[in-house]
């Protein structure tokens, strides 16, 4: 499929801040091993301002400007073109001390009782696939999509707790699981087309599922616990990947100044071939998001 992505975020203040640095990981993956090309990708800022990139531990592609002078308002526009292929299968790791990484707890991934106890039942299955399978298919028809009860702070221990949020905590929990029975698994961000019945395509949201490692002859296989259909597909674009949401948040930064924040957060997906595929198993709603209370320096990190 070839898709087209055009992804805005825009932060609102009631009185002037100064000092922005912000770092946006926001460029699909395209190198090839994540199964996708990306064929265009143009970040436009508002205040206009110098753009530096570099890439990271984990080979995500990262871009970061500051705005030192006075402004009451700071505009996002990255717009991306990707082709996605759906023959691609898993890509075995090459490097096995780079698995570790992805093999502990995290800032987001813990490996409290409650989980450990959830995974005990898939601890036999000694097929990884399969494994990643039933666990995958366990946690979407055991725990609730509910937009709200979480926020982006919230860590696989307290969505085991609630039984609901949505699927950033699903992958989170995926994630744990795998972990806790010795299988290296990763948190992946990026989008999910869900069809459109016209040529503007249709808003979506933000997205996020995991990847599992199945051993060297599958590699790492795309997994998305918060879909029926379970398996990654050419329907999603991958941004990054890490070992949970803090390592690939779509913008991040600071600010300095006394002044409430506003955020909000537009995406539209698109395909640019016709006809459109058929709507996802479920949707995925739009996020929401708090303001911030006044501060001399406050940090900013969407979901």
């Amino acid at each position: 499929m070839i898709l087209k992505v055009e992804h805005t975020t825009l932060f609102e203040y009631d009185s002037p801040i100064y000092e922005t640095a912000t770092e946006v990981r926001l460029h699909p993956a395209g190198n090839g091993s994540s199964g996708q090309r990306c064929v265009n990708f143009n970040l436009q800022l508002n205040p206009d301002a110098g753009v530096f990139e570099y890439t990271d531990f984990y080979g995500n592609k990262v871009h970061h400007f500051s705005i030192l002078q006075s402004h009451k308002r700071v505009e996002i526009v990255a717009t991306s073109v990707v082709e996605t292929d759906p023959a691609s299968s898993g890509t075995a790791e090459k490097n096995e001390i780079f698995l570790m990484d992805f093999s502990g707890e995290s800032r987001y991934v813990h490996f409290d009782p409650v989980v450990r106890s959830f995974a005990e039942p898939f601890r036999g299955i000694g097929d990884r696939y399969q494994q990643a399978i039933d666990i995958c298919r366990h946690i979407n028809t055991t725990f609730r999509y509910e937009p709200g009860v979480t926020d982006v702070h919230s860590t696989s221990a307290v969505v085991m707790a609630l039984g609901r949020g949505v699927c950033q905590d699903f992958a989170h929990i995926m994630i744990a699981v795998s972990r806790s029975l010795g299988v290296p698994a990763r948190y992946v961000s990026g989008y999910l087309y869900g069809g459109g019945s016209t040529p503007e395509g249709r808003d979506e949201a933000s997205h996020a599922w995991c990847e599992v490692y199945c051993g060297e002859k599958k590699g790492w296989v795309g997994f998305d616990p918060t879909h029926s259909t379970l398996l990654v597909d050419q329907r999603y674009i991958k941004i990054g990947s890490g070992r949970d949401y803090g390592d690939v948040p779509p913008v991040r930064g600071t600010w300095k100044g006394a002044a409430s924040e506003k955020l909000s957060v537009a995406v539209r997906v698109s395909s640019l071939e016709c006809p459109p595929l058929s709507p996802a198993s479920a949707a995925i709603s739009a996020l929401s998001y708090p303001k911030l209370p006044a501060s001399t320096r406050s940090t900013r990190e969407p979901r």
